[in-house]
């Protein structure tokens, strides 16, 4: 059965704020839990209270009419019926909180003119109104029957005083249930913000870390309480890790950089020998092979000086960044690479949506976007489609080539990482690791994603 519009869209709004609730951040979580735990303890302790009072008020009621006809089913025993509607009229007449009425034989003795109707059997109670001389008004009362032996007993209370008490009770319940949960809603709101703004600050460090900012550490604060504890522990590993980084990359560099002085040397001898064979007309095969590998590897060393240099002058750097149009850079790099892209049959692509400026380096964000295609052209393969598209906050790179595989995607931006199958391309390792260097160095990040088949590189800048 189809249902009509309105609910149509009241269930869509019903099912739309669920999803809200689903998705709600860890704040609204928080405080949730937290309203959720006051309100429970409030309820509690009002379910307390009101057995302590009002509960306890309805126990002795029925208690002392449980007395009552327990004790006027000991006198109809006793007594004769004479004897006992005597002290019964007396005890009716002088009861002032009990209505008591005794019928026998269609007759009728007491308080009550004629038997309400629907009258429950006791102890179940039923209300009736009964017009009461004492207070000159007609008022609610509760009551029951009992047969006894020679006839039925009719014990009633005039309880409106208690329904009146249960009433601003649970009015009294429903005002501090309210202020409950408001005051859940405003002190979770403090506690959750307060605790995840600790949490927060752990996320940033993690992510300027992440973003090659090894010197970034977790503010401690002077209450010296279990997060100063975990930021003093992780402000620890940070100084450790970037000893160890540090040391690491001074040792590679302290090897390239004296490594380079001798080899440059040896380029001059091979480059010396290599023109006086030319000269006399000799083979110099072997001597320009040797050159071409020399070169290879002076290329390797400067390139991880320059990236040595890169992650460790990141604000130097900045201080002389200029305004440049990414989407000139990305023609130029893409003029630069399609002598090697028609060796392959590929065909290369410049997709733009709108023109895009940061502030950058021109020279280093040319060296980054043209490393990326010389990378998609080397490891696409033949006839391979290569695409360079310029997004709102950044480019992407892409080709429909073998792709990486999701367990290396990391792995490949590390130094003199190689991927096994690519092994025999010509190449060192150290491509992706600069363009990340230049691209944090831009305060952007990159990610390696899949475009089945193939690879797709984004780059996002984040000012």
């Amino acid at each position: 059965m189809a249902l009509p519009l309105y609910l149509k869209q009241y269930v869509a709004s019903v099912t739309e704020w669920w999803n809200r609730v689903k998705t709600a951040h860890s704040v609204w979580r928080l405080t949730r839990l937290y309203t959720g735990l006051l309100l429970s303890v409030v309820t509690i302790l009002l379910l307390v209270l009101y057995q302590l009072s009002i509960g306890q008020m309805n126990r002795q009621q029925g208690l002392q009419m449980a007395n009552i006809i327990a004790q006027q089913n000991m006198l109809a025993e006793q007594l004769t019926t004479e004897q006992f509607l005597e002290q019964f009229k007396l005890q009716a007449q002088s009861s002032r909180q009990y209505i008591l009425s005794y019928q026998i034989d269609q007759k009728l003795f007491g308080r009550l003119s004629e038997i309400p109707a629907g009258l429950t059997q006791c102890p179940s109670l039923s209300r009736f109104p009964i017009w009461l001389d004492q207070f000159d008004e007609l008022r609610l009362v509760s009551g029951c029957a009992q047969p006894m032996a020679s006839g039925t007993l009719i014990v009633a209370v005039d309880d409106e005083s208690l329904y009146e008490l249960k009433a601003q009770f649970i009015s009294a319940s429903a005002v501090a249930l309210l202020l409950a949960v408001l005051l859940g809603i405003i002190t979770g709101l403090v506690f959750s913000m307060r605790v995840l703004k600790r949490i927060n600050s752990f996320n940033q460090v993690a992510l300027r870390v992440e973003s090659g900012q090894l010197n970034a550490r977790v503010e401690v604060s002077d209450h010296n309480d279990e997060y100063d504890h975990m930021a003093l522990h992780i402000n620890t590993m940070l100084n450790q890790m970037q000893h160890s980084f540090e040391t690491i990359s001074g040792i590679t560099d302290a090897i390239a950089h004296d490594l380079r002085t001798p080899l440059s040397h040896l380029r001059q001898q091979i480059e010396s020998e290599l023109l006086a064979k030319q000269q006399l007309n000799q083979p110099t095969e072997q001597l320009q092979a040797m050159l071409n590998k020399l070169d290879e590897i002076l290329f390797t060393f400067s390139a991880m000086l320059e990236l040595t240099r890169l992650q460790q002058q990141k604000e130097s750097h900045s201080q002389h960044f200029k305004a440049v149009d990414l989407e000139q850079v990305m023609i130029d790099a893409v003029d630069l690479v399609e002598p090697l892209a028609e060796e392959k049959q590929q065909d290369v692509s410049i997709k733009s949506a709108t023109p895009l400026s940061i502030q950058g380096d021109a020279t280093l964000l040319f060296r980054a976007i043209y490393n990326l295609l010389e990378n998609a052209s080397k490891y696409a393969g033949n006839n391979a489609q290569i695409s360079v598209q310029l997004t709102q906050r950044g480019f992407t790179v892409s080709d429909n080539g073998p792709g990486i595989s999701d367990l290396e995607k990391e792995k490949v931006f590390q130094r003199l990482y190689r991927i096994e199958k690519s092994r025999g391309v010509a190449g060192f390792g150290l491509g992706l690791t600069l363009v990340k260097a230049i691209i944090q160095l831009h305060n952007g990040k990159i990610e390696l994603l899949d475009n089945q088949p193939g690879l797709i590189v984004q780059v996002e800048f984040l000012n």
